[in-house]
């Protein structure tokens, strides 16, 4: 029985390794997420010790914060169980029950971490130190691992394009923990000894390199977001010169690619009479100048000769010259803004010229040489293409989120107040996809890629208000508190949100229901030139 007293190693060991086993397995692994799930609600039933739980849960419990001022801590808890709750009473007016259960399924970190975590005391500064630092070299470790094998320098694996370099789960949600990741480095410059700092800033290049090469847009958003937080530090520090140098950095990434996507590309001017009629090997050559379409500012439909192009392209490469690239696009049509983004007329001395990597690009839906640069050069491309030629969402992710939302504003107008339910969200989708006939196709009508929208869709404008009081008063007791990660980890998510699903999928709900359960309850972590309200 000495083992169920509250307290006791047992039970206080047991619950630290569930969070240390959750702190690896979010980055890398979903057995690991729910192993230490498992840990930690199994440790909190067996301590027993219902009333000091219940101590911690009741609403009328006080934080203290270096403000001076006191605030309801654990009024987060009530709100993250209360939004969860709002799943199960959706299920009363959902249809399709498989798909309401199964994302219950998933959702139940949201339910599980704020309570086990928030029934007991939080961990003291050095266990949750421990806690971050593992996350940290866990993501460390497996960039690395991702990095090496995309160049082939470890492992034999094959990839379909620069999202596959992500083997340990969504591209787009460990991009997003990259850049947190980023943020938690320069935070242990802060805390750890000085010899270590040269460490720690390396560690920040790599996560920045790593979002580079990676091409992932909401992880470079969450690297932004990291470094504005650090230009923030450093101005409360008083480090002006580093607050400004960060400040202007953060301005040229932000502002150097807006400008540069929204740039018109010049137009190359053509005369029908003046342009050759016939290939090298005497076939005629047709020539359309009616369309707009143009690749690095030159126009697609001239100097095509398809008998010469579906010959030379099906002699080079298994891949038929009428069937679909990677990207679901018509191989021809790739093929062609490929060749004209090289200068090379669409013919078979065109195709003659195309290197083994130029082929490969093709095959994987690279449609110009600019789009195949290595890195975010490459995805900012494709970007100012698609602005600069709106038409065929399919494929493009800019405009298919576009279709996304205007989707779901639409679905929002008929269940405005109490939503669809939880089982119902993709179905409406589908139903409104039918309704306006819309051109994705059946494997691109996915859902919002908005939380806070998908939110409102499912449970109505309760389930909306209830989200955001959620994240706002996280939001708020972080800022009160002067937490760094708490306060950078909120506001990637508050950001991301807007044009991710980020809690519909297990890494996504488990790495902010984790976060949001170890932060809700900041340390009292200050800055040695403040004094301490409590001295």
């Amino acid at each position: 029985m000495a083992l169920l007293r509250s307290g006791s190693s047992f039970h206080t060991n047991s619950h630290f390794f569930g969070a240390i086993v959750l702190a690896i397995g979010i980055p890398c692994s979903t057995v690991l997420m729910s192993i230490g799930t498992m840990i930690l609600a199994l440790a909190f039933l067996l301590e027993l010790n219902w009333k000091e739980k219940w101590e911690h849960l009741r609403l009328n419990t006080k934080l203290s914060l270096p403000s001076q001022k006191m605030v309801s801590g654990n009024v987060l808890i009530h709100l993250c169980l209360a939004f969860f709750a709002l799943h199960i009473v959706g299920l009363s007016y959902s249809h399709d029950w498989d798909y309401a259960l199964n994302d219950i399924r998933v959702k139940l970190p949201l339910l599980v971490l704020p309570l086990v975590l928030g029934a007991r005391p939080a961990f003291d500064q050095k266990k949750l130190h421990i806690l971050l630092l593992l996350y940290v070299l866990t993501l460390l470790v497996t960039s690395a691992i991702n990095f090496l094998s995309y160049q082939h320098l470890i492992g034999h694996r094959t990839y379909d394009d620069i999202r596959g370099m992500s083997q340990f789960g969504s591209h787009i949600r460990y991009g997003i923990q990259i850049g947190f990741a980023a943020g938690l480095s320069f935070y242990f410059i802060r805390i750890f000894s000085k010899k270590w700092i040269l460490f720690w800033i390396l560690l920040i290049l790599w996560f920045a390199f790593y979002t580079y090469y990676s091409q992932i847009l909401s992880g470079a958003l969450a690297l932004l977001l990291a470094i504005s937080m650090m230009a923030f530090e450093f101005l409360r520090q008083r480090s002006r010169k580093l607050a400004m140098f960060s400040a202007a950095l953060l301005l040229a990434l932000i502002l150097f690619p807006i400008i540069y996507i929204l740039t018109p590309v010049k137009q190359t001017q053509y005369s029908l009479d003046k342009l050759d009629k016939l290939t090298a090997q005497g076939n005629p050559y047709v020539h359309d100048l009616r369309t707009d379409m143009f690749a690095e500012g030159k126009a697609i439909f001239v100097y095509i000769c398809e008998k010469e192009l579906r010959s030379s392209w099906n002699s080079r490469s298994k891949l038929s010259y009428d069937s679909l690239d990677i990207k679901g696009f018509p191989v021809k049509f790739t093929l062609m803004r490929y060749l004209t983004s090289m200068d090379l007329r669409k013919d078979a001395e065109g195709v003659s010229k195309l290197s083994h990597a130029d082929l490969r690009a093709i095959e994987q839906g690279v449609a110009s040489t600019a789009e195949s640069k290595s890195g975010l050069l490459g995805r900012i491309e494709g970007i100012r293409y698609q602005l600069h030629h709106p038409g065929e969402a399919n494929g493009h992710s800019l405009w298919q989120r576009i279709e996304y939302w205007k989707t779901g504003f639409r679905i929002l107008n008929k269940h405005l107040l109490i939503g669809v339910g939880t089982g119902d969200v993709q179905h409406a989708f589908d139903q409104q996809y039918e309704s306006d006939q819309s051109k994705l196709l059946p494997e691109n009508r996915h859902r919002a890629h908005n939380s806070y929208l998908t939110a409102w869709i499912s449970f109505g404008v309760v389930g909306f208000l209830l989200f955001l009081w959620m994240i706002v008063r996280f939001l708020r007791i972080q800022w009160r508190a002067h937490y760094f990660p708490g306060f950078v980890f909120i506001l990637i998510s508050i950001v991301t949100f807007l044009i991710e699903d980020s809690l519909e999928t297990q890494m996504g709900v488990t790495f902010f229901a984790y976060f949001f359960a170890l932060f809700m309850i900041p340390p009292q972590e200050r800055d040695p030139s403040r004094p301490d309200p409590s001295a």
